[in-house]
């Protein structure tokens, strides 16, 4: 780019998506608070204001389903999945948050999570037994994806077993059609994925009421039937938001986790020593590949922000993904240093909107690659090539192919 030419990134391109980190710091640097005319949003990149955006809930609102839908003429194709975010807590103020969030904590109740630990260390290794005299997996699908999503959608939210392979596929297109605001065909085939897996919940719910169980969809039952606290539209609401996105950062995490310490060889030196990683290096993990990178707010009213001015109703992107990189808040940014100290992440949000799954994650991602690197030492990449989602939401590979011998 020549001097004095108009700084221009386009967030939704492939080049972005592959390494968006070249192109926030230089945001970063030269224009924090940035229109984006792609997305028709304000990116905000440095820390400080990514914080604000996050916590200051009074001027960032939450409240909107919209925010996933950029462009007009899209609207009319896609009012069913419009409506149904806008019943997400994460698409909520207080007081309505509060309600939705109250109830979304019990999935995280200790009765819940009773023995997890134990639990996801038995899955860990009941899936790393399932393919160790292969000397070869799709890390992504048979071990970051599925450890998260046996450990959450079968032990704690009660689903069946043989129904992963159905709820990954739905859970992937309906991640990409929040993450993929700028194509249609895209977002079809994600509200399809939707009104499957409401239709799948709607039945689970009725299974419940006809035989309460000890798991958190009876727990919602309970309160939509007993305590007058949801209406069903919302309980299914509820789910759907845990199923597809409860395990997709944690899948996220572990997969481009185990990609970046490929790529620090001290730090791979120092696993394959000691395999067992500390919550301090599941932090770093976080920080370093920040999964959920780009949520959306909604300007309540007219904001004066890095001398730019967001008017009121104006989108609005807190980049995570940028603020976890900043250099006036984070020594040696853009390196992995697993046993980083000061590290005050926003990988899991800030504010009212913080991640109520954080601690499940906090707990299986040691667990996750204590037992990889124990029970596999010498696993390495099969080849060079990465295969990163095209996805403005979750930043992940979408296979990840590793060997050893």
């Amino acid at each position: 780019m020549s001097q004095g030419q108009k700084l221009h990134v386009n967030i939704l391109s492939p080049e972005f998506q592959i390494n968006p980190h070249p192109f926030l710091k230089r945001l970063r640097e030269e224009e924090p608070v940035y229109w984006s005319e792609e997305t028709r949003h304000w990116l905000l990149t440095r820390y400080e204001d990514v914080q604000t955006g996050l916590r200051d809930a009074a001027r960032f609102s939450s409240q909107s389903s919209e925010t996933f839908v950029v462009r007009e003429e899209f609207m009319q194709h896609l009012r069913p999945i419009i409506t149904h975010f806008s019943m997400w807590a994460v698409m909520k103020d207080n007081p309505e948050h509060k309600r939705l969030r109250g109830l979304i904590n019990q999935a995280f109740r200790p009765e819940n999570l009773k023995d997890i630990q134990l639990r996801a260390r038995q899955t860990a290794e009941w899936l790393i037994t399932q393919v160790q005299d292969q000397g070869e997996m799709d890390f992504v699908n048979d071990y970051a994806y599925a450890l998260p999503a046996l450990l959450f959608s079968v032990e704690i939210l009660g689903m069946d077993r043989a129904d992963l392979p159905t709820f990954k596929k739905w859970s992937v297109d309906l991640a990409h059609a929040t993450g993929r605001i700028d194509n249609l065909e895209i977002m079809l085939k994600g509200q399809e994925a939707l009104l499957g897996m409401t239709d799948y919940i709607t039945r689970a719910i009725q299974s419940r009421i006809d035989q309460p169980r000890e798991d958190f969809i009876s727990f919602l039952v309970k309160a939509w039937r007993e305590e007058n606290k949801l209406t069903l539209e919302e309980v299914v609401a509820q789910m759907v938001l845990l199923l597809a996105g409860g395990h997709t950062t944690t899948q996220n995490v572990i997969s481009t986790g185990l990609l970046a310490i490929f790529k620090h060889p001290e730090q791979l030196a120092r696993l394959r020593k000691n395999p067992e990683i500390n919550r301090q290096a599941a932090e770093e993990l976080y920080r370093y590949t920040s999964p959920a990178q780009a949520p959306t707010r909604i300007a309540a009213c007219d904001i004066e922000l890095g001398g730019k001015l967001i008017k009121k109703g104006q989108g609005v992107m807190p980049m995570v993904v940028s603020a976890n990189r900043d250099a006036s808040v984070f020594e040696r940014a853009d390196e992995l240093l697993l046993d980083r100290e000061k590290n005050p992440h926003l990988g899991f949000g800030s504010g009212n909107h913080v991640c109520p799954g954080a601690f499940l994650a906090r707990m299986e991602i040691p667990i996750a690659f204590e037992v990889l690197f124990r029970r596999i030492p010498n696993i390495r990449p099969k080849n060079s090539h990465e295969d990163w989602n095209m996805n403005l939401s979750f930043r992940g590979l979408s296979t990840f192919p590793v060997a050893w011998s």
